[in-house]
């Protein structure tokens, strides 16, 4: 079956990205020219537009034009039980790991909730900020906090999780997580979130809660992590 001219007039710009010939950042050719290059209507024109803008491959501004935006991450733990370090190395990118607090504390209600544990039973939360190398001048691409019961790994204060990978350490300590269930809201981020993401507090962010099980059931990790909505996407897989 023959393509639209919409699906063609989409083919040929997105051809011309995916080559460099019209490089991240800059401005596409005007709605005018590229309907005398590709002899198309207007209406025509602007679909294909459309559809490549909820690609992610474009943005439209206002009064000035339309222009390639830079990718967006594309993550695959709404689909995986893996780390986001190994995720990243799947897709070839650096990561860079910011551990911004590590200590013990009394489990308020929603994480004690979590983890099936009293309320004020003793925890160790992990703080950190990701970057991925490159990647939009090397900002943020995530900031999450995870909780874990104190009794199930008492010196985890003490390790150096900057390049360490948390599920690997877990796995080797046989409490390795088999089993996650996850919720995606999209939110306002609180004040210090986005400070540490460099976005406005009027940016919305994809905030995602997470427990996490072994094959026992029993639950060793309760995570909350902040994506900024703008560069992000997610992968979710439904099989039958």
């Amino acid at each position: 079956m023959a393509k639209s001219l919409h699906e063609q007039a989409a083919e040929y710009v997105r051809a011309r990205i995916v080559s460099g010939e019209y490089p991240v950042g800059s401005q596409i050719p005007t709605e005018n020219e590229l309907c005398a290059l590709l002899g198309v209507s207007r209406p025509t024109l602007r679909q294909a537009l459309d559809n490549l803008t909820r690609e992610g491959l474009l943005v439209r501004i206002k009064g000035k034009g339309t222009f390639v935006s830079e990718p967006k991450v594309v993550h695959e733990s709404t689909s995986f039980i893996t780390g986001y370090r190994a995720e990243s190395e799947k897709n070839h990118r650096t990561l860079r790991t910011c551990v911004l607090y590590l200590g013990q504390e009394r489990a308020g209600e929603a994480v004690a909730h979590a983890l099936e544990l009293p309320l004020g039973a003793r925890v160790t939360r992990l703080v950190r900020l990701r970057h991925l190398e490159g990647y939009r001048g090397d900002a943020p691409v995530v900031y999450t906090t995870v909780y874990v019961p104190y009794k199930l790994f008492p010196d985890m204060d003490q390790m150096d999780f900057t390049d360490l990978s948390f599920y690997d350490v877990l796995a080797r300590r046989g409490l390795e997580v088999r089993h996650a269930s996850r919720r995606l809201e999209v939110v306002p981020p609180p004040a210090e979130v986005a400070a540490r993401l460099g976005i406005s507090a009027f940016e919305p962010v994809i905030f995602i809660t997470s427990t996490g099980r072994t094959a026992a059931g029993q639950p060793v990790e309760y995570a909350e992590s902040y994506y900024p909505a703008g560069s992000s996407s997610f992968l979710i897989e439904v099989h039958r």
